[in-house]
């Protein structure tokens, strides 16, 4: 009796644990990879991004004009410091120059990014 008794406390327990679980995966799927979810960007904490000096799309059509060259630089830039860091034999001095290289190139979109719409949030130029 005292076996059975314990089996049903695990069974229990594991279905406590499955349904937490599961709920917390239905939650993270709900709020995206960011942790605020698409529900939000034009209603809720986003819609600030649409409000007073923000043109929308325009913009983002503007600031990705002006940095195509740059962006195209930068993911070049990225190939070449990545293949550069798995080959054991490059010099760590090599690896410092290309991160230097990597942070201006940033820079440089950062700079170019307008200035009301992102504020640094959620863009990973």
């Amino acid at each position: 009796m005292e076996r059975s008794m314990k089996m049903k406390t695990f069974i229990a327990v594991l279905a406590v644990a499955a349904l937490v679980v599961i709920g917390a995966m239905a939650y993270a799927h709900d709020t995206g990879a960011g942790g605020w979810g698409e529900r939000y960007m034009m209603g809720g904490y986003g819609g600030h991004m649409m409000g007073p000096g923000y043109s929308g799309s325009m913009a983002d059509t503007k600031f990705l004009d002006e940095t195509a060259h740059l962006r195209k630089e930068l993911h070049e830039k990225k190939f070449e410091y990545f293949e550069a860091s798995r080959n054991p034999e490059t010099d760590p001095a090599a690896l410092t120059k290309l991160e230097k290289e990597l942070y201006d190139i940033q820079s440089k979109i950062r700079e170019k990014a307008p200035r009301g719409s992102y504020k640094g949030y959620g863009r990973c130029w």
